[in-house]
């Protein structure tokens, strides 16, 4: 900082020398002027080219060297030299200048108000033009001033001791501005170079991760635009970590960020030279490198590097965390490019389980473009009712009737077929249209219960699924109530599935079914048994119906302990008053069992498939005997069942 200070005052003297040399000039040559029409003679013309000289080895000085190093001892002492030579200079000039009292024989010749007037305008012009650099000012103007104020006190008299006070005062005052002006320029300098310095580290801290000092996202992509198109092909690690929620919750956020700083450090280590590293998210890592710099292979990289990750921690005891891995190589680092198709190999490694790698191939790359086009044509689905509600008929096991309907998506994609319901509640909800998605569904279900309604069967219950989540960001709630009043649709004939994903702000979500479920809507816990429907959820009064998941469900007749789960549930659900159904029943013995263990109402594909709804309304389900013999069927359901539908 002291040398740019250095330059920035050199600078200053030399922009601000272009201006008073000429005006030094200019008055130095009418002294000589005025000295030879008084007879000053050769003293005046030696005089005038000393002056001269002095002035042009000045402006020499600046023209010399206009480029000043930045940065380093050897730009900081070139700036010392050269200011120290010019208040050299200036105070030969001021010397110059004190020979005036020679050629005006002591200031008393007729001429020596003017001589005075200017050495006073010299003097004021140096503090002016040479703020930035004390000395310039001080050296010129001390001894000429010094001098006149000595020979016009040295005279006598009363206006003589005024007049050279008065030159006193007038050299102190330009001396303290001197000092005054330096002092507020080199601040200015200061806070100049403090406040590049802080915006500099602010811009390096900016591309910097705090916890790990990795590359944050944004320095990732300062780093991918400088590398050179020649050293690929580039290959993109995403390195997520397994398990690490379980860390915060179990050790608290220090460790978990002390565990983050550990990773970061085992990923350096196993790095091939020259890789970009960063931390992308709470607990994703990126690794970039030329797969021609790595000495292993790409496959022997990701394994080493989990492994690394995976070694258990000593200050984790009762916590593992791993690590999965999605590759992707390209030709060219483009970072939107190259995160998207690693996150989608990441995620294919996730479903194989933990600790695995999975490199991006053309089967993945075929995926993308699937879930690209589902997610591109979904709005349009929507709007023109391509994407519409079936419904899955819900019988009571003792009586043979239905007694209720849900609605579940169907999407017929006119290149990728079939698109199963998750797939669609992902897409809407990565391009922000859930609450689109779900407003249709409600409309459909609207209509559902009113062609219920005139057909005379007020009895049988419509149901939608809904997500905590959305119940949380949006207002769906509003959505619904308004939906209702305006079809005239009654809400005791809508039930909504509150599904297994946990809200991050459980009181909203609260206060929204309490809304809800005042109006008469059912509210119904779907996947009882898994994710986040647990017991507690029970102690709710507002459910009133809980949904055996269908993983209990299915092939219970061969599995003693899912038989006595299940049975534990229905009779506690018979304690709580809340009624109980079974989702998933494919086989009769599945339904044998139900009924034995005393539970009513199921669905699933033994009875039926989803529906169109008029197939829906018209469905008659089968009669089984005690034996488990179908009867008579009719209707839709004498169709043949396809399995290959999703009863999700």
């Amino acid at each position: 900082m002291e040398g740019g200070i250095l330059r920035d005052q050199f600078a200053d003297l030399r922009q601000g020398l272009f201006i008073s040399m000429p005006i030094g000039t200019v008055l130095s040559a009418l002294i000589l002027a005025v000295q030879m029409l008084s007879g000053g003679g050769l003293a005046a013309v030696l005089w005038f080219v000393a002056v001269s000289i002095i002035n042009g080895a000045r402006i020499g000085l600046a023209l010399a060297r206009p480029d000043i190093p930045d940065g380093g001892p050897d730009g900081e002492r070139k700036p010392v030299a050269q200011l120290s030579l010019y208040g050299l200079l200036a105070l030969a000039s001021g010397i110059a200048w004190s020979v005036l009292a020679v050629l005006s024989h002591g200031y008393t010749t007729p001429q020596a108000p003017l001589y005075l007037i200017v050495l006073a305008g010299l003097s004021a012009g140096s503090v002016t033009y040479g703020a930035s650099y004390a000395p310039a000012s001080i050296n010129f103007m001390t001894l000429p001033l010094l001098i006149a104020a000595g020979c016009v006190l040295a005279k006598g008299n009363i206006e003589n001791y005024v007049l050279g006070f008065t030159i006193l005062l007038f050299l102190a005052g330009m001396i303290r501005s001197s000092l005054l002006g330096q002092a507020r320029f080199k601040e200015t300098s200061r806070l100049k170079y403090e406040a590049r310095a802080f915006a500099a580290q602010m811009e390096r801290n900016s591309r910097r991760d705090p916890l790990t000092n990795l590359l944050n996202r944004y320095g990732l992509e300062q780093a991918i635009s400088q590398l050179g198109h020649s050293d690929g092909p580039f290959v993109a690690m995403l390195i997520d970590l397994d398990g690490f929620k379980s860390v915060n919750d179990t050790y608290g956020h220090n460790i978990g960020d002390d565990l983050l700083v550990r990773v970061a450090r085992r990923i350096e280590n196993h790095a091939p030279p020259g890789a970009t590293i960063a931390r992308i998210g709470g607990d994703e890592f990126v690794l970039l490198f030329p797969a021609s710099r790595s000495p292993r292979s790409t496959e022997a990289l990701a394994s080493l590097i989990i492994a690394a990750i995976a070694d258990p921690d000593p200050a984790l005891n009762s916590v593992r965390v791993g690590a999965s891995i999605g590759i992707y190589a390209s030709q060219k680092p483009q970072l939107t490019e190259m995160l998207l198709r690693a996150d989608f190999a990441l995620y294919a490694a996730k479903r194989s389980g933990r600790n695995e790698y999975c490199l991006f191939d053309a089967e993945l790359d075929h995926g993308l473009e699937r879930k690209h086009c589902i997610e591109r044509d979904l709005r349009a689905a929507i709007e023109r009712g391509a994407l519409c509600s079936w419904f899955q008929p819900i019988v009571r096991l003792d009586t043979h009737v239905v007694v209720g309907f849900e609605a579940l998506l169907r999407w017929q994609h006119p290149v990728h077929g079939a698109i199963p319901p998750p797939v669609i509640v992902t897409a809407a909800r990565e391009t922000g249209l859930l609450s689109l998605l779900t407003e249709t569904v409600f409309l459909n279900c609207c209509s559902m219960i009113e062609e219920l309604g005139r057909n005379g069967r007020r009895d049988v219950r419509v149901a939608m699924n809904l997500s905590p989540r959305e119940l949380e960001a949006g207002n769906v709630d509003d959505m619904i109530l308004d939906g209702l009043r305006t079809n005239n649709v009654p809400a005791a004939m809508l039930e909504i599935e509150i599904t297994e994903e946990a809200p991050v702000d459980r009181d909203r979500v609260d206060e929204k079914l309490e809304r809800l479920a005042d109006t008469g809507i059912s509210i119904v816990l779907d996947d009882f048994g898994t994710g986040f429907s647990t017991l507690a959820s029970l102690k709710d009064s507002r459910i009133r119906k809980i949904k055996i998941d269908k993983d209990f469900v299915r092939d219970l007749a061969k599995s003693v302990e899912d038989q006595a789960l299940v049975k534990a549930v229905i009779d506690l659900g018979r304690t709580l008053g809340i009624e109980v159904m079974a989702e998933g029943v494919e086989t009769d013995a599945d339904r044998l069992i139900l009924r034995s263990l005393d539970c009513l109402i199921a669905q699933g594909f033994l009875f039926s498939a989803a529906l169109p709804m008029h197939d829906a309304l018209a469905f008659e389900p089968k009669h089984f005997d005690d034996a488990g013999a179908a009867k008579a069927t009719s209707g839709p359901a004498g169709r043949p069942l396809r399995r290959s539908g999703s009863a999700a």
